[in-house]
């Protein structure tokens, strides 16, 4: 056999080792959705949220899954694979869609954060961003995503505490500026992770010897400022509690979510 021939025989040899990893795959795939449509049917008794995606429950599934496969697969393919896998079996629970605006789908950026955090969910496009909020409620499967840096929270915020919507995620921008990220507004289940952060609605900026330090804080008008504070918080413990009482802060909790990971394809 010429060296030629011998070259032909080895791919061939590793084609048909590809060929049974991909069937395994697919066969591996079958048993997560038949899992999945397992969770749908015991769930179907008993009291739930109209929005099965859970934010804290992703992460955890994508930072154990990265961590396994480091050094062997790149993070971002790891990300986009199961965020696909992740997202199809969300809907077989319910008819999960995103709602955003025009502004966002004409943007490149924000288009290819949505369309990787959407993966198999189904985008509608409104034509303001009080079209894109109104729609929100507890007992509809539907989550907005609208830029960080806009009046989402001066829209929502004479609504009461069960019915406004909440920060459940936020898809960072690739350039790494806060000013440039989409946060995701719904109702999903919150539950910590061990690597959160928490949005925070004041009407000032946090004391500078406030403790942990911010990871970014953001003015959106005299009256609104945005700070992202690490930590899974609330107003009754530390280190929110000793704010409550400053008037002028007027401090509230717009959400807290699981902190994303950086995923570079690389």
């Amino acid at each position: 056999m010429d060296k030629q021939a011998g070259q032909a025989s080895g791919l061939d040899s590793i084609r048909q080792e590809i060929d049974s990893i991909d069937d395994e795959i697919v066969a591996l795939l079958c048993r997560r959705f038949a899992a999945s449509a397992r969770v749908r049917d015991a769930k179907a008794a008993a009291p739930k949220s109209a929005i099965p995606y859970r934010p804290g429950r992703e992460a955890m599934i994508l930072r154990r899954l990265a961590e396994r496969a480091a050094g062997q697969v790149p993070p971002g393919v790891v990300e986009r694979v199961w965020r696909t896998v992740i997202s199809a079996s969300t809907r077989l629970q319910a008819d999960v869609r995103l709602v955003t605006t025009q502004e966002v789908m004409n943007d490149a950026r924000h288009r290819a954060a949505v369309d990787l955090f959407a993966a198999m969910m189904p985008v509608e496009k409104a034509r303001s961003l009080k079209g894109c909020l109104e729609g929100l409620s507890p007992e509809q499967p539907i989550m907005a995503v609208v830029p960080m840096k806009s009046d989402w929270y001066a829209q929502i915020f004479g609504l009461a505490e069960p019915v406004r919507p909440r920060a459940v995620a936020v898809l960072p921008s690739d350039t790494g500026k806060p000013s440039r990220a989409l946060v995701v507004l719904g109702f999903a289940i919150s539950e910590p992770t061990g690597e959160d952060q928490t949005l925070v609605v004041t009407a000032g900026k946090l004391p500078r010897d406030f403790v942990p330090k911010p990871v970014w804080t953001m003015k959106i008008n005299d009256d609104l400022h945005l700070t992202a504070v690490p930590g899974y918080l609330n107003t009754s413990e530390q280190p929110l509690v000793s704010l409550k009482g400053n008037a002028g802060l007027a401090l509230r909790v717009a959400g807290r979510y699981p902190t994303a990971m950086e995923m570079s394809e690389e």
